[in-house]
C-alpha cells in the first residue's frame, strides 16, 4: 500500500473525463493523484493528513491559455476607466486619481464603442488631465494607446520626426494627435517601459503583489504571453523561477514568447512542474474594437476600413516553419477572417494534412508541432473544413462576447455575425477549443467565459436574443475549454486537465454545482464562487 501525503474525501469532484463522471475522494502523493474514486478505498490509504470536503462540488483546476500575466499584475495599478461614458468623464476620473508629481500616470480599460464620442481622446483632451506629467491611457484591447503632449514629448513623437509613420494618427495640421496604434507602441512606448522593467527586483515585486489573485478564481495554470508584437518580452523565465524558489508562485506557468526558438531552442514543455516553455508567439493582425483586425471585406460600420495583416503569406510560412523545424508549438494571434485565411493557407504549406476526424488523435500524431490559433474571432466559409485537417487548437476567449457584444453586430453586419466566435461550429467540425481571458484585456475569471459560451450574451443579459445564439455550447463543453481541452496547449494532456491518477493534484471546490444550473439561471454562472483552490495537493486559496 502506498503511503500518501494527503487524502481528500467526502466530495463530489467532476473528473471531466466524461460528462457527469464524479469521484468522492482523491489521494495525493508528491503533488500527484495516486487514486481517485470512493471514500472507502481512499481512506484505506495510510496518509499523513486527511481532509473532509464536506460534500462540496469540485472540478479540475482551471487553465487560462492566454494571459499577459505581468501586464495584468502591473495594470491593476492603473486607473480603471471602464465605466467612463464619455471623454469628459474619463478626464474627471483620471483627475480624481491624480496624486501629482512628475512620474508617468496611467489609465486603461476604455473602448471607443462605450464612449459617447465613439472615438478615443486626442492629446489635447488628455492634456485636460494634466500637462505637468506624462499620461498614457490604454484601450480595453491594448492595441491603442493615447498620450498627452508631455508624454509625446518624452517619447519623441513629433511632427518633424514622424510624418510618415502610419501607426500614428495626425491632426489636419500634421501634428500627432496622441494616438499610438500597435506598431507605434513597440517603437515609441516600449523603450520607456524597457528601462523601467529592466530592474528585476521591480518586476518581481509587481508579480508578488498581483499573482496571488489568480487562485481566487480557480486558476492553477497560466499560459503567459510575452507581450505585444516586437515589444519587451515581460514574461521572463527567471522571474517565475525565482518566485518558485521563494515558494511565492501559486500557479503553474507556461511561457509563450515571440523570442522562441532563438534562445537555446527549448522545446515546448521544457522546464519544471511549475515553469515551462510553451509556444512561439506570432501576431497576424490587430483587434475588432479599433477595426485593425484584418477582414476580407470592409467593416460594416466603416466601409473604407479592412484592417491590416502584419505578414505576407511567404513571411508567415517562414515563421511557422521556424517553429515546426524546431519542434515547437506555434501560437498565432489571428482575429479577422482575412488573417485567418492567410494563416490557414500558410499552415497548409507547413503542416502535413490529415484525414483523422478525432481531434485528439490528430494532435497526438503531431507531437509538439501543434498550431494554436489565438482568438479566431471571425472565420469565413471553408475555414472549418481546412482547419479540421490540421493539428489545430483554437485558443478562444468567450468572454469577448461580454466586452464586444455592445458593438459587434454593427461592426460585422448580420451575415458575418454567424461566424463570430463560432464555438459550436468548431466543436462540430472536430476541432479542439480552449478557454482563456486575454487578461488584462478581460479579467481572468473563467466562470465569465463559461457563462458567455453557454448564453452567448453579455453579463447584463443583452442582447436578449444572444449573439449568434446557434453557436451556444453546453455547460460541459464550456467547462472543458478551461480544463481538459486547455491541457492540450503545451502538450500537457497527460499531466493536467482531468482528475486522473498520474496527473497533478490540481483541483477546485465551488459553492454550488455548475452542472446543476438550470437554463433559466445560466446568467448566474459568472457569480459562482471558488471556495478552495488546490495545487499539487497544497491549498493556494480558501475562503475564510
Amino acid at each position: 500500500m502506498i503511503f500518501a501525503d494527503k487524502v481528500f474525501y467526502n466530495g463530489k469532484i467532476y473528473t471531466m473525463n466524461a460528462p457527469g463522471e464524479t469521484v468522492s475522494a482523491i489521494v495525493v502523493r508528491d503533488g500527484k493523484i495516486v487514486y481517485a474514486g470512493t471514500d472507502e478505498e481512499a481512506l484505506g490509504y495510510p496518509a499523513a493528513e486527511q481532509e473532509d470536503l464536506g460534500g462540496r462540488m469540485g472540478l479540475p483546476g482551471f487553465i487560462d491559455t492566454h494571459v499577459h500575466t505581468f501586464l495584468d499584475c502591473n495594470n491593476r495599478k492603473n486607473v480603471v476607466l471602464n465605466d467612463a461614458k464619455d471623454i469628459a468623464e474619463l478626464v474627471d476620473i483620471m483627475k480624481a486619481h491624480d496624486g501629482g508629481g512628475d512620474k508617468w500616470f496611467f489609465g486603461g480599460g476604455i473602448s471607443m464603442s462605450d464612449l459617447a464620442e465613439q472615438r478615443y481622446p486626442n492629446r489635447y483632451e488628455v492634456d485636460r488631465i494634466t500637462t505637468e506629467r506624462p499620461v498614457l491611457i490604454f484601450s480595453h484591447c491594448l492595441h491603442f494607446t493615447m498620450a498627452n503632449s508631455k508624454a509625446l514629448e518624452l517619447l519623441g513623437v513629433t511632427k518633424e520626426l514622424t510624418p510618415d509613420d502610419d501607426s500614428l494618427a495626425y491632426f489636419d495640421d500634421g501634428e500627432p494627435n496622441g494616438m499610438l496604434r500597435e506598431a507605434a507602441y513597440a517603437k515609441y512606448v516600449t523603450p520607456m517601459f524597457n528601462e523601467k522593467y529592466a530592474d528585476q527586483a521591480y518586476r518581481l515585486q509587481i508579480l508578488r503583489d498581483g499573482i496571488g489573485e489568480y487562485p481566487e478564481y480557480g486558476l492553477t495554470t497560466l499560459h503567459c504571453i510575452s507581450g505585444l508584437a516586437n515589444a519587451s518580452p515581460l514574461e521572463y523565465f527567471d522571474q517565475y523561477h525565482l518566485l518558485e524558489q521563494e515558494g511565492a508562485l501559486p500557479v503553474r506557468v507556461t511561457i509563450n514568447s515571440t523570442y522562441l526558438p532563438t534562445i537555446l531552442n527549448p522545446l515546448t514543455g521544457f522546464g519544471t512542474d511549475m515553469v515551462k516553455t510553451g509556444a512561439k508567439k506570432i501576431f497576424m493582425d490587430g483587434a475588432l474594437g479599433g477595426r485593425t483586425a484584418a477582414m476580407l471585406e470592409p467593416y460594416s460600420d466603416a466601409p473604407d476600413i479592412k484592417g491590416d495583416i502584419f505578414y505576407s503569406e511567404g513571411e508567415m510560412i517562414a515563421l511557422l516553419k521556424e517553429a515546426y523545424d524546431a519542434g515547437l508549438e506555434a501560437s498565432v494571434h489571428a482575429i479577422g477572417d482575412a488573417s485567418m485565411e492567410r494563416l490557414i493557407t500558410a499552415a497548409e504549406a507547413v503542416y502535413p494534412g490529415s484525414d483523422e476526424p478525432d481531434p485528439v488523435k490528430r494532435l497526438r500524431s503531431a507531437g509538439l508541432r501543434r498550431l494554436r490559433i489565438i482568438h479566431a474571432c471571425v472565420i469565413a466559409p471553408g475555414h472549418l473544413e481546412r482547419m479540421s485537417r490540421l493539428p489545430v487548437i483554437l485558443d478562444m476567449q468567450p468572454n469577448f462576447i461580454n466586452s464586444n457584444g455592445g458593438f459587434m453586430r454593427e461592426r460585422l453586419g448580420p451575415e458575418r455575425m454567424k461566424y463570430f466566435t463560432p464555438l459550436k461550429s468548431f466543436i462540430d467540425a472536430g476541432l479542439l477549443i480552449t478557454g482563456s481571458s486575454d487578461a488584462p484585456v478581460e479579467p481572468s475569471r473563467p466562470f465569465v467565459g463559461i457563462e458567455c459560451g453557454v448564453t452567448r450574451k453579455r453579463l447584463d443579459g443583452t442582447p436578449e436574443e444572444g449573439l449568434a445564439i446557434e453557436e451556444a455550447i453546453s455547460v460541459y463543453d464550456a467547462v472543458s475549454m478551461y480544463t481538459r481541452n486547455a491541457a492540450y496547449c503545451s502538450s500537457e494532456e497527460d499531466i493536467k486537465g482531468t482528475i486522473t491518477p498520474g496527473k497533478f493534484a490540481d483541483f477546485i471546490l465551488l459553492e454550488r454545482d455548475v452542472f446543476e444550473t438550470k437554463p433559466e439561471d445560466y446568467h448566474t454562472i459568472h457569480d459562482i464562487r471558488v471556495l478552495k483552490t488546490v495545487l499539487g495537493g497544497r491549498t493556494t486559496w480558501e475562503t475564510e
